[in-house]
């Protein structure tokens, strides 16, 4: 049986009246394709919209989360970068302190070498060996990467070396000349000069601690 056919079979046995009689039955059921289109049509639109709204919502979720995403990222980098900078600093440092504690140690034993000479040649040959250590010290010295809070040490350093490098040299002139003044003179300036750079020492290792 059809759709028609059952619709016609639970239709009340009523006489419609004459001008209903005329009509068929079949176009009296035309309205019902139509709206049965606009009733799925107003159920889809509202799905439709229902999805639309969802991925509207996820989009600006993913958004907002990509933007966050994105501040993480560049704090991350920015730590880094600190990170990085912190631990260039700390190297920094490290190597000056290095060079300074290493060849200032080399300058008090080639000094504690000419406390203890005697003779003419030991003598000499430890003053030219202190020389040549006190002016590769300054050297190293002037070539490093001095840390910003070091940089006060570093000029009583550089001033102390000077000085260090002067004291032996009069030393040196007063051996080879037999000018007992000059060695004398030599070694009381070279005596001040190692305290300066002991000074020195001392302020670059509390600088960098």
């Amino acid at each position: 049986m059809s759709i028609d056919q059952a619709i016609d079979t639970i239709t009340p046995a009523i006489t419609p009246p004459a001008w209903e009689r005329l009509v068929p039955v079949r176009r009296q059921r035309r309205w019902l394709l139509p709206v049965a289109i606009g009733v799925a049509g107003v159920i889809a639109s509202g799905t439709l919209g229902g999805v639309l709204w969802s991925t509207i919502g996820q989009r600006d979720a993913a958004r907002h989360q990509l933007g966050t995403t994105q501040q993480t990222l560049a704090i991350t980098r920015g730590e880094l970068t600190t990170a990085r900078a912190n631990a260039a600093t700390r190297k920094v440092t490290s190597d000056y302190v290095r060079l300074v504690t290493a060849e200032g140690g080399q300058a008090v034993a080639d000094y504690g070498t000419m406390a203890v000479c005697s003779g003419y040649g030991p003598c000499r040959t430890a003053a030219q060996q202190t020389l040549t250590d006190l002016q590769a010290f300054q050297a190293h010295r002037a070539a490093a990467t001095v840390p910003p809070e070091l940089t006060n040490a570093d000029g009583t350093l550089r001033d102390g070396l000077s000085a260090a490098i002067a004291a032996v040299q009069e030393f040196i002139t007063g051996a080879d000349n037999d000018d007992l003044g000059k060695l004398k003179d030599g070694a009381k300036k070279l005596d001040a000069a190692l305290l300066s750079i002991g000074k020195a020492e001392a302020a670059v290792g509390a600088g960098a601690s």
